[in-house]
């Protein structure tokens, strides 16, 4: 028995360097921007390699700072910025307005139900405590809600419009992706656009849960302030990922529900988001190389 803690032990220090060394090299280092990295590095299942610097994500850029803005044009040449969020989001934190970027707010979540399914069950009052556990208890948020997000009307067209920025995007310039928390519905469509490129299902796996790795700080005193109000260990696993936390059954079940739907995620995209073959080919001439 000791000997097994002592190798359990050592595994565990063996995936946190693993994914720490990871996370360097995915890394856009941005000092003001949470959860900011790129896609940059993957290999594909047929050995090429996405391009570093092209295909960027992050959390909300509200709070960006000049010094990280100078770094996305100069560094990256930043051509594009699509932000995955609602309008009531936007609106108290808009993104900077950068001279020579194009942004596009692409509103994954149907507003209209949202909202109205908002007003119904958190009553939009409480303790934030009570709201969370709401949001989750009710079924808001889900296991299933990438699956949500990809079956909706609204998920799709801003899905098919993401994928047509990437086609429109010039020559050595890069997109940037958001939403708020840069973790659910930038998850979704960074596993979109790797699987069209051809990246593997684990490696996509892996990329998802790098955002715990980046937010590993938040996500601890978050874990600490839910004890602190008097929730149990055992609880707190299936309302992180309200917060600033992903879970792999999240991502699972979105991959699960495309397989028994759509054969693969390629599938969905060509059949759902209408873009064709000989786009996808385009795209991985876009962003692959050898």
């Amino acid at each position: 028995m000791k000997y097994s803690v002592i190798i359990l032990s050592l595994l565990l220090c063996l995936c946190n360097l693993s994914n720490s060394e990871a996370a360097m090299n995915q890394s856009i280092n941005l000092e003001s921007v949470g959860n900011a990295r790129e896609l940059g590095g993957y290999i594909t299942n047929d050995g090429q390699k996405v391009k570093h610097g092209v295909l960027l994500r992050t959390a909300a850029l509200n709070k960006i700072s000049s010094d990280d803005i100078e770094k996305l044009m100069k560094v990256y040449n930043l051509s594009t910025i699509t932000d995955l969020r609602m309008s009531y989001e936007v609106a108290p934190k808009p993104d900077p307005v950068i001279e020579g970027v194009k942004y596009v707010n692409l509103r994954v979540i149907d507003e209209e139900l949202f909202n109205r399914e908002l007003e119904a069950k958190l009553k939009l009052e409480g303790d934030a405590i009570e709201r969370l556990k709401l949001t989750v208890d009710s079924g808001l948020v889900s296991y299933d809600m990438y699956v949500n997000f990809l079956s909706s009307d609204s998920g799709k067209k801003a899905y098919r419009e993401f994928f047509q920025e990437l086609l429109a995007l010039p020559p050595e310039h890069s997109l940037l992706f958001h939403c708020s928390q840069g973790k659910d519905r930038t998850g979704c469509a960074a596993m979109l656009i790797l699987s069209a490129l051809g990246v593997s299902e684990e490696t996509i796996l892996q990329d998802y849960m790098l955002t715990n790795t980046f937010n590993a700080d938040l996500i601890d005193s978050q874990r600490k302030m839910l004890l602190a109000r008097g929730m149990k260990e055992s609880e707190i696993e299936k309302y992180m990922i309200v917060l600033d936390e992903v879970n792999p059954k999240t991502m699972t079940t979105l991959l699960s529900w495309l397989k028994e739907n759509y054969d693969s995620p390629v599938g969905y995209i060509i059949n759902e988001l209408g873009i064709a073959e000989d786009e996808i080919e385009a795209l991985k001439a876009k962003f692959l190389e050898q």
